[in-house]
């Protein structure tokens, strides 16, 4: 992709080829990422959707100041999930997660990750707020330390410290499901 000041420069002007270069270079992840916090794969593509349309409203708004453009589209795919989980409010379904597992034809296989997969979405469910988007935009979007500080507009630093406390958080729980389940 080319430089970021010169693709805002062509979004604010809606040209087309932009918008697809937006689409095909973020597109993957934000939706793992929404559908992670939502925990639905097809409300996920509903809201990845819908931060495009946002983002075309608001480009002419946005002013390039060397700061990474992913982090502004992220923050808006945010607040369009927080907004739909809040109207929503059921816990991560089913898909959350697992939406991102490689599939397996093997059965035993697919039904140990799922349980995995259950067994991770229940204990980042138990992190707070703030804990679960660095999980979320680290390791589900796979966003540098520097864009998700900047996405949540905290320092790099604090997001450091953040993600240290919610691994060892989540390390925590996944062996304390451990104990009680027996495996």
């Amino acid at each position: 992709m080319m430089d970021e000041a010169e693709l805002i420069r062509r979004l604010q002007q809606y040209d087309s080829q932009a918008i697809s270069e937006v689409v095909a270079t973020y597109g993957t992840a934000l939706h793992r990422y929404v559908a992670a916090i939502v925990g639905d794969y097809h409300l996920g593509e509903d809201l990845v959707s819908e931060t495009y349309v946002r983002m075309l409203e608001r480009i002419n708004t946005y002013t390039y100041t060397g700061a990474p453009f992913r982090a502004w589209l992220y923050r808006i795919a945010h607040n369009l999930a927080i907004n739909a989980v809040t109207r929503r409010r059921p816990v991560a379904g089913e898909d959350a997660l697992g939406a991102i597992a490689l599939t397996d034809d093997d059965p035993a296989i697919a039904a140990e990750r799922h349980a995995e997969y259950a067994a991770v979405r229940q204990a980042i469910a138990q992190l707070t707020d703030e804990q679960q988007q660095v999980i979320l935009l680290r390791f589900v979007a796979n966003l540098p330390i520097a864009e998700v500080a900047q996405s949540l507009h905290k320092s790099e630093g604090a997001v450091k410290q953040l993600q240290l406390r919610a691994l060892r958080s989540l390390g925590r729980l996944l062996n304390q499901g451990e104990g009680e389940y027996g495996q």
